[in-house]
């Protein structure tokens, strides 16, 4: 029991921690609220959290079609270029610790974070990948609790430590993370576009 829980709990550290688009915009987010932050990530485990619901009852095994992912990758691009341009497109003076408060609110910060899960082929791959493990472990209900526990105290860390030293980050330095997550984001979603589209073994 407790050694499911625990494989579960490495399983949730290898997916959580890899800074891809997620972990970028809860880190931009934690810079001006924590609540907003934690809405992204919570909004992205609500998402995986669909999906393992899908697998259970064997709805999952529609999106392992090829038309499918495609039309899911280029919606994913469109959203994550998006946000991409969002963060781009932030204006210096906005960044200012007296202009701290995020005009964005709870629900569409979580409705963001769900999205670009929801909207991600990689993130159903990773699901469809590890029904196995769940399906062949006698304790699989202790190992998916460890698993989401770990994301969501990952989640919460992220969102919390970058949110409670947010003060030593210049406006300056806000801006730069933001450019360069924006950068990061667009990469993303071009590697997203390149693997479904370009890559030979599709």
């Amino acid at each position: 029991m407790f050694e499911a829980f625990f494989s579960g709990v490495l399983l949730g550290l290898g997916v959580a921690v890899p800074f891809g688009p997620i972990n970028i915009l809860i880190l931009s987010y934690a810079l001006k609220s924590f609540s907003n932050s934690f809405c992204i990530g919570f909004g992205a485990m609500s998402a995986d959290i669909m999906f393992l619901c899908l697998l259970n009852f064997g709805l999952l095994g529609f999106l392992k079609g090829a038309i499918f992912t495609k039309i899911l990758a280029v919606f994913g691009f469109i959203f994550l270029t998006y946000i991409a341009f969002s963060l781009f497109k932030s204006k210096h003076k906005a960044l200012e610790f007296k202009e701290k408060e995020l005009n964005e609110s709870l629900l569409k910060s979580f409705i963001k974070g769900f999205t670009l899960n929801a909207l991600n082929p990689y993130v159903i791959g990773f699901w469809l990948s590890i029904a196995v493990i769940f399906t062949k472990n006698e304790f699989a209900f202790f190992m998916i609790a460890g698993l989401f526990l770990f994301i969501l105290f990952w989640i919460f860390s992220l969102s919390f430590f970058v949110g409670r030293f947010s003060h030593l980050f210049s406006a300056k330095v806000i801006y730069f993370i933001n450019i360069s997550s924006a950068i990061i984001i667009e990469y993303f979603a071009l590697n997203l576009v390149y693997k479904t589209f370009l890559l030979k073994d599709n």
